[in-house]
This record gives C-alpha cells, structure tokens and sequence, in this order.
C-alpha cells in the first residue's frame, strides 16, 4: 500500500526563489538518497537543471499575466510524497509509480521532477511539481479537496499495480458524486472555468466578455461579486471560487493586457515618428552623468541591467528597434510552434492514457455494476459503492463517444504511447531551446523600452514587469 500527501512550497526565508527550488530540488536528488540518481526521473524539464527551468517559468508567468503575489502568500512549487509499505515494491517500480501519479494529478500541464529515496526503512517518492504551468498563464489550483482527489488517483494507481491499499470509511455518495464530477470534467465550476478561457481571448472588452458569455447561455449576476449560472444549474456560482485569475478585478485585468499588447505590437518608428538607432540612444542614456533627471532615471532602472542589455545587442549586431521586435516576434513564433507541437502529442498522450484507464475500470467494476442495477436499495448501494459506479459510468460514455469504432487493445494503446513519448523527448529539445530564445530576445526588447521610455501607455497594474536576467 501507499500513502500520499502535498504540501505547498514557498520561498526560505533569506533565500531567493531560485536559490529555494533549487535547494529543494537538490536536497531530493542527492545521490545517497536516489542511488546515485538512477531512481531519479522528470517530465519537461532537466533534473540537474530543475529548479532553472522552474525559475524561468515563473519569470515568463509574470512578462506575460503581469500578476504577482507578496513572498510569504506565494506558492512556488508543490511536493507530494509518496510512501510504500516495506517489502512490496520494487526500486523501479515505486519510482514509475511516482511519475504516473503525478501525471495524472497534474494533468501533464506542469514541470515536475521524481525522486525515490532508498536511504530509510521505507521506499518513499518525492515528487516536486511547478505551481505555473507548461503555458505560463496560469496558476496550480490547489482547491479545499485536493487532497482527498490525491489519495483517490494514488489508490487507483495502487490498485492497477497490484498493491494493497488502505480502505478507510467511504464519504457519502454525495460527496462522492460531487468528487468524481470534478474529476471527469462534469462539474458546473469547471465547465465554467473552461467556457472563461475559451471565450475571453477573443472580447474587445469587458462588456463584450459579459454578452459572450450570455451567447454561451449563461446568466450572469452583478453586484458585490460577479456569478455565473449555467441552464439547469440550481444556484449561481461565484467567479472567484474558479480560482485567482477568475475575480472580476483579474478578469478586467486580463482583458486590459491584451489591449496592451496590442499596442505594444507599434513599432517606435510608428508610436514616435522618427527610427530609433538603440546603440547611439542607449550609450546617451548612460553615458549621461549628471544631466537633469538622471537621478530619477537611475533609481526606476537598473544601470547594470542596462549595460548587459547594451552588450547583447552589440553581440548579436542588433543596431536598429525595428530588427530586434522582429526577433523578439520570430522566437515567440518558433516557440509557439514547438508548444503546440509538443501540445498534440501530449493531447493524444493524454486520450490513450484516459482510454486504457476507462478500458480497465470498465473491466474491474463491470460486476459491481451490474449488481447496482439489479439492487433493489441503489441509495445504500451508491454510498457503498459510488467511486466504482462512477469510473463505469464515465467508461460507457467514453466508449460510445468513439462513434462506433472498435475498442482498442490496451497494448496497442501502449505502443501508440510509447512512440509519442519517444518523439515528444526529441521535440522537446527544440522547446527548451526555442523558450530561452524568445526569453532572452522578449527580455532585452523589454529593457530596451524601458530605457528609452517607449513602453505603451497602460495602467500600472497592467505593465509587464521587467525581468532579471539570472
């Protein structure tokens, strides 16, 4: 059997947020502990390089939702641990365990890193997972029943492997029903959720989101809080029980950065009139010494920043604004199309993952199904049995949702896997590659306007704030 639990990571006290993730990181990977890091294995990142790869997530997190938290309130990483009970998983096993686990709980839309410790009695998993996702955009959700969905994933987990599993006092079928709707989607909030980020990208404004979303057939509520009620929905549900980024404030927030950004697309030759020569202008700027108003310039920019931004720029031959925004334009173009790229495989990873899954509960609750329908008391019968109620309900949907079409083997399901995987690990060294381009270009176009003031004219809270180059 196995246990779980998760635990939210903020950043030391006198430690930076790097140096946090990475002190984490490698208190998991030290080679005593993971036989000198073979019992070690990760998802879109690098082990050594993990805590890195994190940081600059976060870094992009904030140039592209312009959000940030005060250090004590925000949540920089989670940890879940896993521990096995001694003598009944192998090495290898426990590890793959760990890694299967996380995908699952994170969906495979964040970083995260496995560690199976040998050091103590009991095998135990650390599992490190990144708060911001594989798109920057957003946040890890980290609800009032994580932690029972956790327990729930890991004893199916336990159970496929052939593990024991500890059975504690099942909650109501309510409960259970309301758990197993989150999970498989069919909750009212999370349909919600999805329907938000589907339609905003494309509101001019806040008054065209509201009548979107009454296009969707919402009704919608305004006074304190901004709610939302779906057609047959009881009550409305409160934007901001979605999470953080679904306030009313967050959600105007985000539709004003998306005008920003329009506006930032100008070139200055078009926002001023004249062609900015960036080398001349820049070593003017620094070279200004004791002109009027170069106090208040020096104290809202950092000189030595500045200064590595000028020495990029006369590495790479970058003389003219118009040549840099066009790079700046080119490496997000190229990393869009490796996240995409890497975004299909994974989408058609995450079918065959869910597909085996509905594949064999099917098979393992079949019995205790159809003894449900023959019950004459269903009510006491669902309390008793509602999880696996649920798993072949949602099974029977999945199958008649393939039109027709056979159910696949679950070995060829496996081979179908298998070679995505092997073709995602190859693309995904043109993705690491293709983000640190369109960080290190988007950054020194950042600071670029920022010394020569040409950054668009939008509310404080709406500026992309400048990133540090580690």
């Amino acid at each position: 059997m196995a246990i779980s639990s998760i635990l939210p990571r903020k950043t030391m006290q006198n430690r930076t947020r790097l140096q946090s993730m990475a002190e984490r990181h490698d208190y998991d990977q030290k080679p005593e502990k993971t036989m000198n890091g073979e019992l070690v294995s990760s998802f879109m990142c690098t082990p050594e390089t993990a805590a890195l790869e994190f940081e600059v997530s976060h870094k992009l997190y904030h140039q592209i939702t312009g959000r940030s938290q005060p250090q004590k309130h925000d949540i920089i990483m989670y940890r879940i641990i896993q521990s096995f009970k001694p003598g009944e998983v192998s090495l290898e096993e426990a590890n793959q365990i760990g890694y299967e686990l996380a995908m699952k709980f994170t969906g495979g839309q964040h970083q995260f890193v496995v560690c199976t410790h040998v050091d103590t009695d009991n095998i135990h998993t650390h599992i490190e997972f990144n708060s911001i996702n594989l798109d920057c955009d957003s946040k890890f959700q980290n609800v009032k029943n994580t932690a029972f969905l956790l327990r729930q994933l890991n004893d199916d987990l336990c159970r496929a492997h052939g593990l024991s599993v500890i059975e504690e006092p099942k909650p109501s079928a309510k409960r259970q029903k309301k758990m197993a709707a989150i999970k498989y989607g069919t909750s009212y909030k999370e349909q919600l959720r999805q329907t938000i980020d589907r339609v905003l990208p494309e509101c001019q404004d806040y008054d065209d989101f509201l009548a979107r979303m009454r296009n969707e057939g919402y009704e919608i509520k305004e006074s304190k809080e901004l709610s939302f009620r779906a057609p047959g929905q009881e009550r409305f549900t409160r934007s901001k029980r979605l999470g953080d980024s679904y306030t009313r404030q967050a959600l105007q927030e985000r539709l004003l950065l998306r005008r920003g950004r329009s506006a930032a697309a100008k070139t200055p030759s078009q926002r001023t009139g004249r062609k900015v020569n960036m080398l001349i202008d820049i070593q003017a700027k620094l070279a200004a010494g004791k002109g009027a108003g170069y106090e208040h310039w020096a104290k809202t920019f950092n000189l030595k920043e500045a200064a590595k931004t000028l020495n990029f720029l006369i590495d790479n031959n970058l003389t003219d604004y118009d040549e840099l925004a066009a790079q700046a334009e080119q490496t997000g173009d190229r990393f869009d199309t490796a996240s995409r790229k890497i975004k299909q495989l994974e989408g058609r990873m995450a079918e065959i993952a869910k597909l085996k899954t509905h594949i064999i509960n099917y098979s393992k609750t079949r019995e205790v199904y159809a003894a449900y329908k023959k019950s004459r008391h269903k009510k006491e019968f669902l309390a008793e049995h509602g999880t696996e109620i649920a798993q072949h309900e949602a099974a029977r949907k999945a199958f008649d949702a393939l039109g027709g079409k056979p159910i696949p083997k679950v070995a060829q399901l496996s081979q179908e896997y298998a070679k995505l995987l092997d073709e995602k690990q190859k693309q995904y060294a043109k993705y690491k590659a293709a983000k640190q381009d369109m960080i290190t270009y988007k950054t020194a176009k950042q600071n670029v306007d920022k010394i020569l003031g040409l950054e668009p004219e939008v509310t404080t809270t709406q500026k992309i704030k400048l990133t540090e180059r580690t």
